[in-house]
């Protein structure tokens, strides 16, 4: 299986971080193929809602990290992986113009019929990581994630998220870490061929 990461905090080796390499050391060491992808790195021309991709099911902006990189990578994956923090109940807003700009692919989906990913079993996995312990803490970001897996033709397949890790590398002490990545791994990596 092809399982592309997408990393989307600002802040280098932190809890994202580590999220991110644990799960992808994981499904490396299961004989997958993964590739990171860090959206702060890339140049992404913010979504301008002209109604283009509604029409034509493609973006106006052409040569962009987007077009170029992101969209073939999410199209060719197997496996769908979004590590962030949560910033005011949502992305940061690197990763928030990658999934902002996959409304072309709802586009092909919904209005045009043209995604061509039938009978492809794809799936998306959000890992997240807050400061605060508030119980919404992660609803927003849970619910973007979904409704952007869907556009894409992927199946939400879940979440680890955790509260109340703060400061860098505070993460790698939360009890527990390795067992709960190691068995969303094994949940999706069960059938695969």
């Amino acid at each position: 299986m092809k399982i592309l990461g997408i990393n989307g905090s600002p802040r280098r080796k932190g809890n994202s971080h580590y999220l991110m390499t644990l799960f992808m050391d994981k499904m490396a060491a299961r004989g997958h193929d993964t590739r990171v992808m860090d959206a702060t790195r890339m140049e992404v021309t913010r979504c301008i809602g002209c109604g283009n991709c509604e029409k034509t099911g493609n973006c106006v902006f052409t040569e962009d990290d987007f077009t170029t990189l992101f969209l073939p990578a999410v199209l060719e994956a197997d496996i769908v992986v979004f590590s962030s923090p949560v910033y005011f109940y949502g992305f940061p807003a690197d990763i928030k113009a990658l999934i902002d700009r996959i409304q072309v692919l709802w586009s092909r989906k919904y209005r045009l019929k043209t995604l061509g990913l039938e009978g492809r079993e794809r799936k998306g996995v959000l890992l997240a990581v807050g400061a605060t312990s508030g119980k919404d803490l992660f609803s927003g970001m849970e619910q973007t994630a979904r409704y952007c897996f869907d556009a894409a033709g992927i199946d939400y397949a879940g979440a680890l998220c955790y509260r109340g890790i703060d400061g860098a590398g505070a993460i790698a002490d939360h009890p527990g870490i390795d067992e709960d990545v190691e068995q969303m791994v094994k949940s999706l990596c069960s059938g695969s061929k």
